[in-house]
């Protein structure tokens, strides 16, 4: 309210007491925080800023005696830093301490907080000593301080005087175009100065957008067909790629025409007049005390303030419980409740300044743009080849061989065209042609056919159109990552959406070519249909326990591939398309992945268009594909036991001995590290993993990759389950059980005790966001004992007492069945029958045998297979 009640644009805070913990936000507003040093609840500094004010987040200074956040503001002449400072009063402070801070600030800032020191010169009783050294830091570098000339701290205890103690140092802003003054609000012991600058500053421009809530359709079609002209050549690249630019052209003006500007929201306080007069009370009694320091006065001072706060506390609950009360996941209230879920459980910070290969540090969105491109553009490129001479010409010779044309390709049917698009989510973020799958599912007739038009002359001529090979890439902070090194980064790339409609139309022919001729290895289970990460980890498992029957040892290697789909070697990919697809479809594969390029894009600066040369098209509907054929042949053998998941690799070798069972497992390595060389592909040694299953001691020899050994390890993680030595399952429980605390403890507002969110809607909550983070892999970990499986089972009674409130003497056993929600027991059991089913009428002979009970049992372990009559009694 105070932000509002005064327009705030940059708020400074000291002493803020935050942890790593802490998160703290507003709405429309950014805020950046510093912390202290140790990590503890003392000292900081934040800064509160508005959404639309152009800015750029700068280094956070952290040291003992000082801290401050600090950022940069595009004025009128340049830059502007501005920074809130804290300086705890127990340090002494130097000039090479002084000196270390401000110089990184620049040539224009303005630095205010509480410096904890006195000066008459900016308006104190008093001079202390840190004042003296600040004020001649001030004298000797020609600074300028700005203070209201009134107290700004307020001690509580009678035998200290109020004193100025908050103020700010600028350097190169005219003194006059800086104001400040004293405001008596708010209830800390210190008051807040307000500093008014007399300058302008950029505005944030928002992210252009073809359509609203409110656009026009029915203008949007007139505009559209009346300028759409379908008698356009179609017959040489050049005539496509001008078409596809006028199409661009005329939706994008026709989505504007047809689309009133937003108007710009400003936010105004709710506030209940009650509230709005018992502040003015309050503020006249502390004007009172400040001037009288009269007892009388303080305590009825406090006594306003608590009843404020109580006011104030009061009246965010009822709002807060009003809002909760009318969430909902239906589109009438644009499901409110699966954004609040999501935005509680997906918290996004500012992204701070990148650490450049130069040693600098990119704080503006451009210089970050650039600072990603380049990193981006050593990812886009093949490993250096390792192969001979002989090798690599043969292959490039084979490409190069004369060929000769088949029959065209069948031409697509408008009706396939249209049934595509309609599949496109309407808000899927578009490329940079701003085009979305609403606006093409708002197509008239006329436009469907124009599409259907250029994807036919495409097909035709075997040429993907080079605009609809052009990625905007953004880039998300991988969790747990540095956010200061751009490899902590994930590009994400937004491909034109008339793009994806021509690659699902390519996929539809393809798909059928490559199951017919069987192109894809039966023990590769990624991105393919009806094969899941749970059947690929049910074939380790197995394995697994065959090693337990029998007493042998299980040498297993999972394998990490460096940047797998980024470093996809074109001419090798290339080659093995050719051997395998008819020359139509190769000739337009090939033209799809030439050509390639990418801009980044960073909040509203981008880059310009860089090469791609190497990797599957991210965010493409072939990507995948293709990248399955090029791993297509990954060497394996009747030894080993080969599991691959996209590019998650597993191999298991078997024996009764130890150093036979590496020995397998090695020479199976070495073949496919020869493969990965052939092919310019790279595993990762050091994040990859050996690991030995066995209920015998010790471990089976060290295996090896590039000549280093693999990291040995008792639990491995394999397509998210944890897979422990003796395979109990329980780390992969407890891990489990660890996410699900924390995930409860973000979403607690609105599943507590205290919430007035309907039941129906907590348990939905619970059964769509809480609940499927521990079924996952169910028909495996289903086979953990008795005592670990009860570690969820306590979990769910935990969570469905706190969303009923339910009182200490009702059952759980009561409580699951009032709600309907089964017991982890009968979760297993319904999960292992459908998984059952499912795998009897599997298409791969590898997954139809899963479920296959042995031949022999020794141990009394559970199976996968005996998890559906598990539990029966």
């Amino acid at each position: 309210m105070f932000l509002l009640n005064h327009n705030i644009d940059i708020l400074l805070i000291s002493e803020t007491h935050f942890t790593t913990k802490n998160f703290f936000r507003i709405p429309n507003y950014i805020t950046y925080t510093t912390n202290h040093p140790a990590g503890t609840a003392r000292g900081g500094t934040a800064i509160i800023i508005k959404c639309t004010i152009q800015h750029n987040p700068l280094n956070p200074f952290t040291q003992d005696y000082l801290q401050a956040t600090s950022i940069a503001l595009e004025g009128p002449n340049g830059l502007i830093t501005i920074s809130a400072v804290y300086l705890p009063p127990k340090y002494t402070i130097t000039h090479d301490h002084l000196t270390s801070f401000y110089t990184s600030l620049g040539h224009k800032f303005l630095a205010g907080g509480d410096y904890n020191a006195k000066h008459t010169d900016w308006g104190s009783r008093l001079i202390s000593p840190r004042g003296r050294t600040i004020q001649n830091f001030i004298e000797r570098f020609h600074y300028n301080h700005h203070s209201s000339g009134e107290p700004t701290y307020w001690p509580t205890d009678r035998n200290k005087l109020p004193d100025l103690v908050d103020f700010c140092i600028s350097k190169g802003i005219p003194h006059n175009s800086i104001a400040a003054k004293s405001c008596l609000e708010l209830s800390s012991d210190h008051t807040p100065v307000l500093i008014t600058l007399s300058f302008n500053i950029s505005l944030r421009t928002p992210h252009p957008s073809l359509c609203n809530n409110k656009t026009n359709w029915e203008l949007f079609h007139l505009l559209f067909t009346e300028h759409l002209d379908l008698h356009v050549p179609l017959k040489t690249p050049s005539d496509i790629e001008a078409a596809i630019n006028s199409f661009n052209n005329l939706i994008q003006w026709a989505g504007w025409s047809s689309t009133p500007e937003s108007p710009i929201v400003h936010q105004t306080s709710n506030c209940p007049l009650i509230i709005k007069q018992k502040i003015l009370h309050k503020r006249s009694l502390r004007r009172i005390w400040h001037a009288t320091h009269s007892r009388t006065v303080k305590r009825q001072l406090n006594k306003a303030t608590y009843e404020l706060k109580q006011l104030l506390s009061n009246n965010f609950n009822e709002s807060f419980q009003h809002y909760i009360q009318n969430l909902s996941p239906t589109a009438s209230s644009n499901y409110s409740i699966w954004k609040a879920v999501k935005k509680n459980k997906h918290i996004t910070t500012p992204s701070p300044p990148l650490l450049t290969p130069q040693g600098t540090w990119a704080s503006t969105n451009s210089t970050k743009a650039h600072t990603f491109a380049n990193h981006l553009a050593s990812v886009f490129q093949p490993h250096p080849s390792n192969n001979l001479p002989e090798e690599e010409n043969s292959i490039i010779n084979y490409l190069e061989s004369p060929y000769q044309l088949d029959p065209p390709l069948p031409r697509f049917k408008q009706s396939e065209v249209k049934t595509i698009i309609k599949t496109l989510y309407p808000k899927t973020s578009p490329g940079y042609d701003l085009i979305t799958g609403k606006i093409l599912q708002e197509l008239p007739p006329a436009g469907i056919k124009y599409i259907t038009q250029l994807i036919n002359s495409s097909i035709l001529i075997g040429y993907f159109p080079d605009q609809w090979k052009v990625a905007q890439i953004i880039l998300l902070l991988k969790p747990g990552k540095p956010p200061h090194v751009p490899a902590s980064y994930r590009p994400i790339s937004l491909l034109p959406l008339l793009s994806k409609v021509f690659e699902k139309l390519l996929f539809q022919r393809l798909l059928p070519i490559v199951e017919n001729q069987l192109l894809l290895p039966d023990h590769q289970f990624g991105f393919r249909q009806r094969h899941s990460t749970i059947q690929q980890t049910h074939r380790i498992v197995n394995k697994i326990h065959e090693a337990l029957e029998t007493k042998q040892y299980c040498s297993a290697a999972f394998l990490d591939i460096s940047q797998a789909f980024d470093k996809v070697w074109h001419t090798g990919l290339l080659f093995k398309l050719r051997r395998s697809l008819p020359l139509n479809y190769f000739l337009l594969v090939k033209s799809y992945l030439q050509n390639r390029h990418y801009r980044v894009k960073v909040d509203n600066a981008y880059t310009d268009l860089l090469p791609i040369r190497a990797g599957v098209p991210q965010g493409s509907v072939l990507g995948p594909l293709l990248y399955l054929l090029y791993t297509s042949d990954l060497p394996s053998s009747s030894d080993v036991t080969t599991a691959t998941f996209a590019d998650d690799t597993a191999v298991l070798a078997i024996d009764p001995d130890p150093t036979n069972a590496s020995q397998k497992l090695q020479s199976s390595l070495n073949d496919i590290q020869d493969w990965l060389s052939l092919w310019r592909l790279k595993a990762n040694g050091s994040k990859s993993t050996h690991i030995t299953f066995s209920n015998r001691r010790g471990n089976c020899p060290t295996v090896y990759i590039y000549n280093d050994p693999l990291p040995q390890a008792e639990v491995v993680k394999y397509l998210g389950l944890h897979l422990d030595k003796r395979l109990t399952w329980h780390h992969h429980i407890f891990t489990k059980r660890k996410q699900l605390g924390i995930t409860i403890s973000k979403l607690y507002w609105l599943l507590g005790r205290k919430s007035k969110l309907n039941l129906n809607n907590k348990l939905l909550i619970y059964k769509a966001s809480i609940k499927p983070i521990w079924t996952y892999g169910i028909q495996l970990w289903g086979t953990a004992s008795t005592s670990n499986i009860e570690i969820l089972e306590c979990f769910q009674s935990k969570v469905l007492r706190l969303i009923t409130d339910a009182p200490w003497y009702v059952p759980n056993a009561v409580l699951r069945k009032d709600l309907q929600v089964p017991s982890i027991k009968e979760e297993i059991r319904r999960f292992s029958s459908r998984y059952r089913e499912g795998l009897s009428t599997h298409p791969n002979r590898l997954a139809t045998q899963l479920m296959k009970p042995p031949t022999s049992r020794r141990l009394k372990k559970n199976l996968p297979s005996d998890l559906p009559s598990r539990f029966s009694d």
